[in-house]
């Protein structure tokens, strides 16, 4: 269960900090990457809150492991070609020069995201879901923690 309360606490501040700075300005790619990551995060909060105390759908866990995967890996990637550091991106430059760790984050989400999603379609209970969750949302941290700078 501590994944899971892990989990929720990265998605909270994660999805604060989303929506804080609302992609002033970004423009093609860059926008292109903020909506995908808003999307995500948008997804990873509705799992936390009702893995937090809402009424248990593993449905809203379906849909958002989908949805997260479907940004993963080489889509993920797709959305981070060198030199794409608009001013309102919040990529660290340090994606280009330790490109391989970056793509295995991006292949760890989309497959953390596929684990959410298979756990819940086979009727996983809130706790085993939730660890799942924090599996997923440690992806994320992690990530952040390395190539995302702070506005």
């Amino acid at each position: 269960m501590r994944n899971g309360r892990i989990g929720v606490f990265v998605v909270a501040v994660l999805a604060g900090a989303g929506g804080a700075f609302a992609h002033g300005g970004a423009t093609g790619i860059v926008k292109e990457r903020m909506d995908a990551m808003s999307e995500i995060g948008g997804k990873m909060k509705a799992v936390g809150r009702m893995l937090k105390g809402g009424s248990y759908d593993p449905g809203v866990a379906v849909e958002a492991g989908n949805v997260i995967a479907g940004h993963g890996g080489k889509a993920l990637t797709d959305l981070f070609p060198e030199g794409s550091l608009q001013p309102q991106s919040e990529a660290s430059p340090a994606i280009w020069s330790n490109w391989t760790t970056f793509r295995q984050y991006a292949g760890d989400l989309k497959s953390s995201a596929l684990v959410l999603k298979t756990m819940a379609e086979q009727g996983a209970d809130r706790q085993a879901l939730a660890g799942a969750f924090g599996d997923l949302a440690g992806t994320c941290k992690a990530c952040h923690q390395e190539f995302r700078v702070r506005k």
